[in-house]
């Protein structure tokens, strides 16, 4: 049925295809036009009234949605990827919902809301993106601590006590930092060796309190390279 008040014209499209589309001033038909080109709507279009049909500048909300996930998550390590992506798109659909407000007048607020976050995102990114290497660097330096030559040269008990030795060899070609952890019946403890150089050794001792009283001290090691961040956590068996 016609609607006097709803008068023939250009319109923003309201099934979101096309920037626009013609309403003939009883339905809305397959004439369409993206960036002043016109086309023909192969998929037609359902009939109604253009105030009716109309959802606001969603692009303008979905540019401040997704500007406003980037700046919180973009400078993370790693979910970087996400946030990065996130605050493109909330850049391109803040362009998009700018366009759209001159139309529909509304949204104009939130697409510029939207683009500065979507920027902001994207700087955040880049600190993300350094934040991801120093992070990766140090754990590829904790699980991978280059060659080495560990000996045990001593393992004594003294009721619960235990006390292990020994000796750790740079054999890479390059200073290196180690954490060697000695198991003594599945209690556990480390020493660390700072700045090892290339073809050095250095003597290595721990104190570990087993579980029961024993007399038979028999010990594992386990070379990791420096804790990353100084923050301990449980060596890579390999």
């Amino acid at each position: 049925m016609s609607d006097s008040s709803t008068p023939s014209g250009w319109f923003p499209d309201p099934l979101d295809r096309y920037d626009h589309r013609y309403f003939n001033g009883t339905s809305w038909t397959s004439d369409v036009s993206n960036d002043g080109t016109r086309y023909v709507d192969p998929l037609g279009a359902r009939p109604g009234d253009g105030r009716q049909q109309s959802a606001g500048n969603r692009a303008a909300t979905s540019a401040v949605v997704m500007g406003s996930i980037a700046v919180i998550i973009a400078w993370i390590p790693f979910v970087v990827v996400i946030g990065g992506v996130l605050a493109v798109l909330a850049v391109v659909f803040g362009v998009r919902g700018l366009r759209r407000s001159r139309d529909e007048g509304s949204g104009r607020a939130a697409s510029i809301a939207g683009i500065v976050m979507g920027l902001v995102g994207i700087a955040a990114a880049v600190v993300g993106v350094i934040l991801s290497v120093i992070v990766l660097r140090a754990v590829i330096d904790y699980v991978e601590p280059g060659r080495n030559i560990t000996d045990v040269t001593s393992c004594t008990v003294d009721g619960r006590a235990a006390r292990v030795e020994g000796t750790i060899t740079n054999s890479s070609d390059q200073t290196r930092r180690y954490t060697v952890f000695v198991e003594v019946d599945d209690r556990t403890e480390f020493a660390g060796i700072d700045a090892l150089q290339a073809g050095d050794t250095a003597d290595w001792s721990v104190d570990i309190t087993v579980p029961a009283p024993t007399d038979r001290c028999e010990a594992t090691t386990i070379v990791q390279g420096p804790f990353p961040f100084d923050v301990e956590v449980d060596p890579v068996n390999r």
